[in-house]
């Protein structure tokens, strides 16, 4: 089951092509997904400029004569020169600091789409490192301002630190829950996309937070955690799965039978057409009888977790026409 209390047999890649259907295929959901709003591309094109634009002056500033060099010295981080100007030095560290930040950023968002660096590093564990390069960023540009403003940073520092302490000790349930989410990064109990099952509940990891994790179902409801009260779960996505499908015979018909049909039939040949089938299926004969006399059989396919409610359709219908055709 997907989720509590629910009993359609669907996972949320079955959800996602009925979306894609809706919205017109996959063209249409991507240009969707893609979609930013105009504010926010006027604001990022403004800062693309101002950095263009700062980069040059600092690589071409000394050919240009008529650009003031105490000017040039200020804004340039690098150059060394002796009482800059605090305010155009705080505006230069402002551009380097932010342009840093987004290009890390954007190469640890662009190593979460590869497959050979997920396997090796948890998706978790690249997007927490981009929000820790994001944030890192704003709390420098603030004391870099503090101290343009002529504030003495160490005293604050200092502060921070003592306040850290006091703080720290009211608010043991949230260090829990941090200290909790870096061992579930770092062990890699779960990953952003594993499906887990959490207490009865069946979901795919949506993400994974220093607080909290949250999981979708197949009807995308939210299930969110503190990460200090998992205790424990299931990975479903860090094993192979096996789907079991049990078929129906009357009571009259003869089970040596049914097995000369399954073995002429060749139910192998089913994996060539539908490649989510990892291998079989394989026959393991007479399962159950019940109180009326009909007799089950069982197979059974291996597959991967997230493709299971699929391969237990198609395994329904494909034995189900080898079995009607006989």
């Amino acid at each position: 089951m997907a989720g509590s209390g629910n009993q359609f047999r669907i996972d949320r890649k079955d959800l996602e092509k009925l979306n894609i259907k809706a919205e017109g295929g996959k063209n249409g959901k991507k240009g969707a997904a893609k979609k930013v709003g105009v504010g926010t591309i006027i604001f990022r094109s403004i800062c693309a400029v101002i950095a263009v634009l700062y980069f040059a002056m600092i690589i071409f500033g000394k050919f240009l004569t008529f650009i003031p060099k105490d000017f040039l010295g200020s804004i340039n981080p690098f150059s060394g020169v002796e009482n800059p100007n605090a305010w155009l030095r705080f505006a230069g560290l402002a551009i380097v600091i932010l342009s840093a930040s987004f290009v890390l950023q954007f190469l640890l968002n662009s190593l979460v789409k590869i497959k050979n660096v997920t396997k090796k590093f948890s998706i978790a564990f690249v997007e927490l490192l981009a929000s820790l390069v994001k944030y890192a960023s704003y709390i420098v540009l603030i004391f870099l301002l503090l101290s343009a403003c002529g504030i003495n940073t160490g005293e604050i520092l200092a502060g921070l630190g003592i306040l850290a302490l006091i703080i720290g000790l009211g608010v043991t349930s949230l260090i829990e829950d941090i200290v909790a989410g870096i061992f579930i990064i770092v062990e890699r109990l779960f990953d952003v996309g594993d499906i887990i099952v959490l207490d009865g509940f069946r979901g795919t990891v949506v993400s994974i937070g220093i607080r909290s994790t949250k999981i979708a179902d197949v009807g995308n409801d939210i299930l969110t955690v503190r990460n200090s009260s998992i205790s424990s779960l299931v990975n479903l996505t860090d094993r192979m799965s096996c789907v079991a499908t049990t078929i129906p015979l009357a009571p009259q018909e003869s089970i040596t039978h049914a097995e000369e049909v399954i073995k002429n039939a060749n139910i192998e040949q089913i994996r060539e057409r539908f490649p989510k089938i990892q291998s079989g299926p394989i026959y393991l004969g007479l399962y159950d009888i019940t109180k009326k006399g009909v007799q089950l059989i069982m197979f059974i396919a291996p597959c991967k977790e997230e493709d299971r409610y699929d391969v237990e359709r198609i395994m329904f219908h494909e034995l189900k026409v080898i079995f009607e055709s006989n």
